[in-house]
């Protein structure tokens, strides 16, 4: 996607009239988010939760009444993504709109980690011994792979029989952040956000926000999941683009959201698990993707005071040592390996395989991840040095 070249005709492509029109965007930011912050600390047990939740279920090892699912079924990691996905990449875009360095960042931060995973997942299922009792046509096989490196993610039928019956579960979520990234330039000029007001593009984006959020309260609880529709919405961003919205509204409104949250994550945190645990107990309300919208917005709520409570705890413990995509992308593999070839099994199994996990995103992150992301072009947020330690709001 080239948007730089400069045209002399009276009309112009779409993209560049798109570029042109958001370029005065960064001139007209409410207030700065401040660069410390947990989001990488966040990120990271979010991915934990996803993958812990994974191996316990996938290995056998725990009922869901086991005090670790328990805890664990409260903060789904999904939606703490989309949320914080919401709140960052529209931040970024704000600060340089430029649709050229956009694009180029945010295919630096997916594709790398992304390839190589797929590359190492097929080599994991070829000296698993699975390829020897299945045969798939070149065709599906080319067909399954550039998919998996485009917007379209797929699990194949010749995969079914391998392990938990997907090569990588995690992936799906990637097809839906893809979406959210092409949306965001669409969206800001869409609803025109660097022309209105600051109170009129609110309004807007809550418009937009509570749209969406229908949208998903209908997916979720009154359409026939066994409907074609079901299924090409549910592969699509709309079920669960208000909560990468909502992270966008906290992000545009961060002076007023800071005061209100800033520095609460205890009382916040402990309010949510009792809202939590009092929803399923009496309404029989789940804790998975499809997070009641009460207990979502919620749950964004503490994890905005976790990102700006203590705010230099990730950079303390992590040292901008960014983990969390390489846990998500890998674990499924992990898993699926020990799985199809029976090494391991119970908890053995699941130990080996978040240590295994633990040991493929160190690699992914100082060999793959970080040589990327040091490619960015104006990138807002940098992974190479710690920043002073003092507290900020």
């Amino acid at each position: 996607m080239r948007t730089g070249a400069i045209f002399e005709e009276d009309v112009k492509p779409p993209i560049t009239a798109i570029a042109t029109y958001l370029r005065p965007l960064s001139i007209a930011i409410p207030q700065p988010v401040p660069k410390t912050n947990n989001f990488d600390l966040i990120r990271l047990a979010a991915a934990l939760q996803v993958a812990v939740t994974h191996a316990t279920y996938l290995f056998g090892i725990t009922g869901r009444q086991w005090p670790l699912h328990v805890i664990t079924d409260l903060f789904p990691g999904v939606p703490v993504f989309f949320f914080i996905s919401g709140f960052l990449i529209s931040h970024s875009f704000e600060r340089n709109p430029e649709l050229r360095d956009y694009v180029q960042n945010r295919i630096l931060r997916i594709y790398p980690a992304l390839v190589v995973c797929l590359v190492l997942s097929i080599g994991s299922v070829w000296a698993s011994g699975y390829l020897i009792r299945v045969s798939a046509p070149f065709s599906q096989w080319a067909k399954w792979i550039v998919a998996q490196l485009s917007v379209a993610q797929y699990n194949p039928g010749f995969m079914r029989g391998y392990g938990m019956g997907i090569l990588n579960a995690s992936t799906w979520t990637i097809s839906i952040e893809l979406q959210f990234y092409i949306l965001v330039p669409l969206t800001y000029a869409a609803l025109r956000l660097q022309r209105l007001r600051h109170a009129q593009g609110n309004l807007a984006l809550l418009a937009l926000t509570g749209f969406f959020l229908l949208a998903n309260v209908a997916c979720v609880h009154f359409m026939d999941r066994s409907t074609a529709l079901f299924a090409y919405l549910d592969l699509s961003c709309v079920p669960w683009f208000y909560m990468f919205l909502t992270g966008l509204l906290a992000q545009r409104n961060f002076g007023l959201v800071g005061r209100a949250l800033a520095g609460r994550f205890v009382p916040l945190f402990l309010g949510y698990c009792a809202l939590g645990l009092l929803a399923a107990r009496v309404f029989g309300w789940r804790f998975d993707n499809d997070l009641n919208p009460v207990l979502f917005l919620a749950l964004a709520a503490v994890t905005f005071a976790a990102a700006f409570s203590a705010p230099t705890l990730s950079d303390t413990l992590l040292r901008r040592q960014d983990l969390s995509y390489g846990v998500y992308l890998y674990h499924a593999p992990a898993i699926n390996f020990l799985l199809a070839t029976g090494v391991l099994a119970g908890a053995r199994g699941a130990l080996a395989a978040m240590g295994a996990t633990f040991a493929l995103a160190l690699g992914s992150w100082w060999l793959i991840e970080r040589p990327a992301l040091r490619l960015k072009h104006r990138a807002v947020y940098s992974h190479d040095h710690i920043t002073s330690l003092r507290r900020t709001a």
